[in-house]
């Protein structure tokens, strides 16, 4: 009788890790667009200046493949964390499953053609590779009208990001997890000498330590702070320079809406011209009455997002509206994209 155990091609061990790092991944990803929002202001663009974070996304994908040291892992890895992102509210929708995916992939077939899978050089070049494909993704699915050399230049950035965040502290992450034996696979157990504590954390290993703090410090300020949790998806708060705060609910005001027809053109996103209906802002700002000396409103998403409108140009615009879609939107008919705001919170009146 034959009593031996099948054998499988990934472990328990292996599919935990990749579930781990998967939810990790796309759960942090709200967090990482939040701060590529804050490089854009930064600079002073509405989009681009973020993709020196995409490298960030890749990750989670490529410290997974360096562990389990099995092809197929990082594509297995993408593909899940891609759904995490997308179910957790992901603004790219479903298309950053295949994002992910398409990252995934990239990875495994360069540590496939590779033999030295420990070498730096090689690691940035993939991580590299995986954060600049996100820009070529988005662009076969979506027109943003820019010039080939702005998106070459994005692709550059993405490069560059997926150099430092993903190749070379995915490395440097590896090392330290793997010679510290927190975590160990059958692939890996032959290939790491054990080291004393400081041999571990020399200069090199120390400097992922430290990224790993500043995420973790960095997602629990972004938790605390700037995320909102949305109890009701269809009410937001009024708040501000107003005689009358009120919390907005879309339902209270049914038979109020307009229906108007616009056009988005965004950074990565462009929509034709459709209809949208929804309640104004003039109507929910009148019922607010903002006090004269207020000059801006502040449209806030519930990950931190906000756009700022001219108080008096809003309040004379009946195409401005707020629609249900996943949520409260903003379209702003004549606005660029990146003022159509999903998942409003908040209207505030300064």
């Amino acid at each position: 009788m034959n009593s031996s155990v099948p054998s499988y091609y990934f472990t328990t061990r292996d599919l935990v890790t990749i579930a781990v790092l998967s939810a990790l991944g796309g759960a942090l990803s709200t967090f990482v667009g939040y701060i590529g929002q804050l490089f854009n202001a930064a600079v002073g663009t509405p989009f681009g200046a973020g993709q020196f974070l995409s490298g960030l996304h890749v990750f989670w994908i490529i410290l997974a493949a360096g562990l389990i040291r099995k092809t197929g892992a990082a594509t297995a890895t993408g593909l899940l964390k891609g759904f995490v992102e997308f179910f957790t509210g992901s603004t790219h929708g479903i298309i950053v499953v295949l994002v992910s995916l398409f990252q995934g992939l990239i990875i495994d077939i360069g540590f496939y053609a590779i033999k030295q899978q420990d070498s730096l050089p090689l690691w940035t070049i993939i991580g590299g590779f995986a954060a600049a494909s996100n820009v070529i993704v988005f662009q076969l699915f979506f027109f943003s009208g820019a010039p080939l050399i702005f998106l070459a230049l994005l692709v550059i950035l993405a490069f560059t990001s997926g150099i430092i965040f993903a190749g070379y502290f995915g490395h440097a992450t590896t090392l330290l997890v793997l010679e510290s034996r927190i975590y160990h696979s059958a692939a890996t157990m032959n290939t790491i000498t054990p080291k004393s504590p400081w041999q571990r954390l020399g200069p090199y290993r120390l400097s992922a330590l430290i990224f790993l703090i500043v995420i973790a410090f960095g997602a629990s300020l972004y938790a605390v702070f700037v995320w909102r949790p949305v109890l009701d998806p269809l009410s937001c708060e009024v708040v501000g320079q107003v005689s009358h705060p009120f919390r907005f609910s879309y339902l209270s005001y049914s038979g109020q809406e307009v229906t108007i027809e616009a056009e988005l053109i965004g950074s990565v996103t462009y929509l034709p011209p459709q209809n949208y209906t929804g309640i104004p802002l003039t109507v929910i700002l009148a019922d607010a009455q903002p006090v004269t000396s207020a000059t801006t409103l502040q449209v806030i998403s519930a990950d931190g997002y906000r756009a700022a409108f001219n108080l008096t140009t809003v309040l004379s615009d009946c195409e401005i509206i707020l629609v249900i879609d996943d949520g409260l939107r903003l379209v702003a008919k004549n606005y660029p994209g990146w003022f159509w705001v999903q998942k409003v919170v908040s209207l505030v009146i300064i």
